[in-house]
């Protein structure tokens, strides 16, 4: 499980095979060819070179060693993982716009926001 950093350097989630978990290791969106859907198919962003982006191509998150970005800061000790939950089948997602150029800028919108799609 690596961790998922928000833009003060908190830990706000986990990923692991291509499945982002919650900070209490539940499943809530996969990865399938870079671009990030929740578990009804729903297209989040993109996951670019370590940086989880919204649609307009401003970092949300990021995980260790990203890169081609705003200046990520320097990240807490992350708390050890939790044991995860086995996720759900992965629906068949809807096909995903084109992504927006990346930013060096940060979002306005939280990860519980971008992830939860509220």
């Amino acid at each position: 499980m690596e961790p998922i950093y928000n833009k003060d350097g908190l830990t706000v989630g986990w990923l692991n095979d291509d499945v982002v978990y919650n900070m209490a290791a539940t499943p809530c969106a996969f990865i399938k060819n870079g671009n990030l859907f929740d578990y009804e198919g729903i297209y989040i962003g993109i996951l670019d070179r370590g940086f989880f982006r919204d649609n307009n191509g401003y970092a949300v998150a990021f995980m260790r060693d990203a890169s081609g970005g705003p200046l990520p800061p320097i990240p807490e000790i992350s708390p050890v993982p939790p044991i995860p939950a086995v996720p759900p089948m992965p629906p068949i997602p809807q096909i995903p716009p084109i992504p927006s150029i990346p930013s060096f800028n940060w979002s306005n919108i939280s990860w519980e926001k971008y992830i939860n799609r509220i």
